[in-house]
């Protein structure tokens, strides 16, 4: 069996998430690892980077896996067939890194060579290592902020003050792509729900609510906001995540607590290309997580390469921000 027969036996017998109404299942898989870039296919075994939901295997997920000849437990498995099976952590960002690294490999042969040098010498962790920095220069170059001009270009005749946010939102402040991105999150007014829907016919549109996916139909009433939208020429990020917000009176809300506002006209930046986006320290806010929950991997990384350029308005909101909403956060000490 080839590694497409196996995600197809993965989506049907795991289940598939996209389904809709289902609390499980395979959100996406994909080939990955150098044993699957033909040049590289004597170094290691392939991959099949695998998003399942919940996050961790259910006791049932793991006796399918195991039907279906896969051993082994937690995040790795190995199938008899020759290949691996990886559930990444998805607050990490591998998963991204991983497919920018194979893009290159497959396209670059100078750099399938260097990458078996380097592997050679230190096996898969140096190698990954090594090439990370060639595999993210290829992405910029191949991929970039093409996915955001793409959804730029999609909504441009909606007439209400969109911005992209998230990771996104930080490569367009910091003038370059700093790593991989999984999705293209875009904050939209909630008011403004009538005109996207007309915009993205064509799209595949699902709301997250109560663990599952729905179909989406307007208007999607508070405390739900978000969905998820997909077309098929949509590149380089395997969805548009659009945010609902509330930005009346000219005014940006802190979802998370509509006490913390910024003025639009502050919070709502313009790339030197005409991008709108998310000023860095309300995207930082976000990527400071839910009080209680330290951040994912991928903001610890965000914010230790975005602090450093804050101006001080900046750090003080932040601060400030923070200081409200979670006492005791490791990155206020930073913020001083």
């Amino acid at each position: 069996m080839d590694l497409t027969g196996a995600a197809h036996d993965l989506r049907t017998h795991l289940g598939d998430f996209l389904d809709r109404k289902r609390p499980d299942g395979v959100f996406h898989v994909q080939p990955g690892g150098p044993g699957s870039v033909p040049a590289l296919a004597d170094l290691e075994p392939p991959e099949l980077h695998l998003d399942l939901l919940p996050e961790t295997p259910t006791d049932d997920q793991q006796a399918t896996l195991r039907r279906l000849g896969y051993s082994g437990s937690g995040p790795h498995w190995t199938h008899p067939g020759g290949w691996r099976l990886i559930l990444p952590d998805h607050g990490s960002g591998w998963r991204a890194e991983q497919a920018a690294l194979r893009d290159l490999l497959l396209h670059d042969p100078g750099a399938a060579h260097a990458y078996r040098t380097a592997h050679g010498h230190g096996g898969r962790a140096h190698a990954d290592v090594a090439l990370r920095p060639a595999a993210l220069a290829h992405h910029a170059r191949t991929v970039g902020l093409t996915p955001a001009r793409q959804v730029a270009h999609l909504l441009a005749p909606l007439d209400a003050p969109w911005m992209i946010a998230a990771g996104y939102a930080l490569d367009l402040h910091l003038g370059y792509t700093a790593r991989p991105h999984d999705d293209l999150d875009v904050i939209v007014p909630r008011g403004a729900q009538s005109q996207l829907t007309e915009l993205l016919r064509g799209w595949r549109l699902d709301i997250p609510m109560d663990g599952t996916y729905q179909a989406y139909a307007a208007p999607l009433d508070p405390p739900h906001f978000q969905i998820h939208a997909r077309h098929p020429d949509l590149s380089g990020v395997l969805m548009l995540d659009l945010m609902l917000s509330d930005l009346s009176g000219g005014t940006w809300h802190y979802r998370r607590d509509p006490r913390i506002t910024l003025p639009l006209d502050h919070a709502r930046k313009v790339s030197p290309d005409g991008l709108p986006y998310l000023t860095p320290e309300a995207v930082l806010l976000f990527k400071a997580g839910a009080a209680g929950r330290d951040p994912r991997g991928k903001d610890e990384q965000d914010y230790q390469r975005v602090q450093p350029g804050l101006t001080a308005e900046a750090r003080a909101w932040l601060h400030g921000a923070l200081t409200h909403t979670s006492p005791g956060h490791p990155w206020l000490r930073s913020l001083e």
